[in-house]
């Protein structure tokens, strides 16, 4: 495959970017040339230097930049299917709270997804929902969301939400909490033990090395009967090697 980017501009920009704490090369390499250079055209850089030196100098660019490689893809009861697997894995009579860990969250559609479907279980729950990118955790925090968003909440779970305007807000939920934070799963795992990891559409975009570590750190996270859900489009093959039994599409079990 040609490459979009010379292997030195490549370099330079890895090698920057890593001091500014964004590993490049975790991420698959042509998705993110793709990204980079559009990036450039977009705000009209000439050349790598030019754009590596501004993002060093002015933190507001970095911040637009590193959201702009970073994928932020996500809906409320995305694939609708595999959040009825999820809700099905986690009534266990036996348990009633689950402390749960949202990875890669973007802008908060799927840790308040979750929280939405153990509050209709009455099950009580604390979440704590991650992403690198400060600029969608500052979104997913202020809980606007437009109607865009909104039409995609099966009608059951409108009920939670109410105007603000031109947007749409939830009301507060009295089944648990969310807290935000500033996490990047490349380099380490949040203090477990978590009840449920919900990372969906995310490893997908990692190189096989470190998309295998990401998985590992998962299950030291998990207590044994742990649940981890995957994005409907990422495989898992050696789900068993790591600990897991594999219980509904894109579901899989830590081994007690």
């Amino acid at each position: 495959m040609d490459r979009l980017t010379a292997d030195r501009d490549w370099n330079l920009a890895v090698n920057a970017l890593d001091h500014l704490g964004l590993d490049l090369t975790a991420y698959k390499r042509p998705q993110l040339e793709r990204r980079l250079n559009s990036f450039m055209q977009r705000e009209g850089f000439p050349d790598i230097e030019s754009l590596i030196g501004a993002v060093q100098r002015e933190p507001a660019l970095y911040r637009q930049f590193h959201s702009y490689l970073t994928i932020h893809v996500t809906d409320f009861f995305r694939d609708t299917q595999y959040w009825d697997y999820w809700r099905n894995s986690i009534q266990d009579p036996q348990q009633r709270h689950w402390r749960v860990w949202s990875a890669g969250c973007s802008w908060g559609a799927e840790p308040l997804t979750a929280a939405l479907i153990l509050q209709e279980l009455g099950i009580q729950y604390d979440i704590i929902a991650t992403d690198s990118d400060d600029t969608v955790l500052d979104q997913a925090r202020r809980k606007l969301f437009s109607q865009d968003n909104y039409v995609k909440i099966p009608q059951a779970y409108q009920r939670y939400f109410y105007r603000q305007g031109l947007d749409w807000s939830v009301i507060p939920l009295d089944g648990g909490t969310i807290s935000y934070r500033r996490h990047d799963v490349t380099q380490e795992a949040l203090p477990g033990p978590f009840d449920a990891i919900i990372c969906r559409n995310v490893i997908i975009y990692f190189e096989m090395p470190v998309r295998h570590r990401i998985l590992n750190d998962f299950s030291h996270a998990l207590r044994p009967g742990g649940i981890l859900f995957l994005g409907a489009t990422e495989t898992f093959l050696e789900y068993s090697q790591l600990g897991f039994e594999a219980i509904a599409p894109s579901i899989f079990k830590k081994i007690s």
